[in-house]
């Protein structure tokens, strides 16, 4: 790890930990602590934004983390995001004394990781590499017991698999019962079991958009979101984070969907959180939707 390189990181890991504490702190205060310039400040906080610790700012514009409650913990590393950085970090340390110190912390954490906290992530990658499987050699597969939000119900499908998301949360698949395409969540299926049947030849996965939904076309979107929505977004439709830009007038997301429904079931569900910048078909829809009720 060259001495610059390393430098950064550092920088990066005070800033994190200066956004985690107490008092607050302005913009100018953290780039005086920091010994930075405005637009390094900047790019720092969008760095530490991509890496998911996301910051707000109070009504006195001081700057502090977000942090969310993960199974009763606050801001706790999953298995997966520390054996990530301790590979990342085993590429690039070198001969780095810092770095080596640091490897050695990551392996003791790692051996006392609890196998509860393991294996729901070992599941999701077992499941994922029986659809990629299945996606390399066209089959159709049973999905066992899927648990669907919208019925509530536990059951399996029969789906021939189309794709699978970028983020690797969803399978796009094709219904074989109810004859359409679906989208299922990786962490809610059981288990998988491969069929005899392979997929329709030309079939292909329609395009969705993040909340699942396919359509005819795409439609521009452009909403005003509360604090609490802006994360809520982000925690339950991560590929949203492209679509958000945070400016000093608030927050936006500004992208394109395939269907009212997706989209406005998320809106409904935060009543007061997010106003609808554009268009006016999504406030007519949502008007209906609230049986007739002002829509914002």
């Amino acid at each position: 790890m060259s001495g610059k390189t390393e430098q950064g990181v550092l920088r990066i890991f005070k800033l994190i930990r200066l956004l985690n504490s107490t008092p607050r702190r302005s913009a100018k205060q953290l780039r005086n602590i920091l010994g930075q310039s405005e637009s390094t400040f900047y790019r720092d906080l969008q760095l530490i934004e991509n890496l998911g610790y996301h910051y707000d700012k109070d009504q006195n514009d001081c700057f502090f983390l977000q942090l969310q409650l993960e199974r009763g913990r606050q801001s706790v590393l999953e298995p997966d995001e520390l054996f990530f950085l301790q590979d990342h970090l085993q590429q690039t340390a070198g001969t780095s004394p810092l770095a080596q110190a640091i490897l050695h912390k990551f392996d003791l954490n790692l051996s006392m990781i609890p196998l509860a906290d393991a294996l729901p992530q070992l599941h999701a990658n077992r499941i994922l590499q029986l659809l990629r499987v299945a996606l390399e050699n066209k089959s159709c597969v049973q999905i066992i017991g899927y648990h669907s939000l919208s019925s509530e119900k536990v059951e399996d499908r029969r789906v021939e698999v189309l794709e699978i998301t970028q983020d690797y949360r969803y399978l796009i698949g094709w219904d074989m019962d109810k004859d359409r395409q679906g989208q299922y969540k990786l962490s809610r299926i059981q288990d998988v079991e491969y069929l005899e049947q392979r997929v329709t030849p030309g079939r292909m996965a329609s395009p969705m958009d993040i909340f699942g939904l396919t359509g005819y076309e795409w439609l521009d979107v452009k909403l005003k979101l509360s604090n609490t929505a802006y994360h809520l977004l982000l925690e339950e439709f991560p590929l949203s984070r492209t679509f958000i830009h945070r400016r000093y007038n608030g927050t936006f997301f500004e992208g394109q969907v395939r269907n009212w429904k997706g989209i406005g079931r998320f809106i409904l569900g935060l009543p007061g959180e997010i106003e609808v910048l554009h268009p006016e078909a999504l406030q007519v829809y949502l008007r209906e939707r609230r049986g007739g009720k002002g829509a914002k």
